[in-house]
């Protein structure tokens, strides 16, 4: 069942990997669509989400987490959907993405399954589907970092905390 309002903890990647996600976002754009994803947020691979009452336990897990944990690189493979309704570009399986998750793993806003992704575009049907045709035609992979933990609360959108992995 989907919430109303919740937070996110997710991991964010480094500038050079943002400003590919944006260009491959802008891409899409151009076709037209406006999309329901959300902007103004950095591209990033949720790890987790959380009722809004858990946001100082989460503040301090996620100081303590990014203290211990080193930034990590990560491959943007290939370009994949939800049900022809949520764009995303896929990461190939990577354990240090996983461990973060385990450390996070927790569903409130919706109760699907995790499956890492860094959302592209929202839409319906027919946008999808010739978002994800353009994007085939001129996606290559990225070599990406996963540089820092954020977390957000929605809706409306609210950024909290960032704080970056060591080095």
């Amino acid at each position: 069942m989907k919430q109303d309002k919740f937070l996110t903890v997710f991991a964010v990647f480094d500038d050079e990997t943002q400003q590919k996600l944006k260009a491959l976002q802008n891409r899409v754009l151009s076709l037209g669509y406006a999309g329901t994803q959300t902007m103004g947020i950095p591209f990033h691979i949720s790890l987790g989400s959380f009722k809004v009452e858990d946001e100082q336990e989460l503040i301090v897990r996620i100081k303590e987490v990014c203290s211990q944990h080193s930034e990590f690189d990560i491959n943007l493979n290939k370009v994949n959907h939800f049900n022809n309704r949520v764009l995303f570009i896929e990461p190939s399986e990577n354990k240090d993405l996983r461990g973060l998750h385990e450390l996070f793993d927790n569903n409130f806003a919706d109760g699907f399954p995790w499956h890492a992704h860094a959302t592209i575009f929202c839409g319906n049907e027919k946008q999808v589907i010739e978002a994800k045709q353009c994007l085939n035609d001129i996606f290559v992979p990225i070599k990406a970092k996963v540089v820092g933990i954020q977390m957000g609360e929605f809706f409306p959108t609210r950024m909290i905390i960032e704080e970056k992995l060591c080095q």
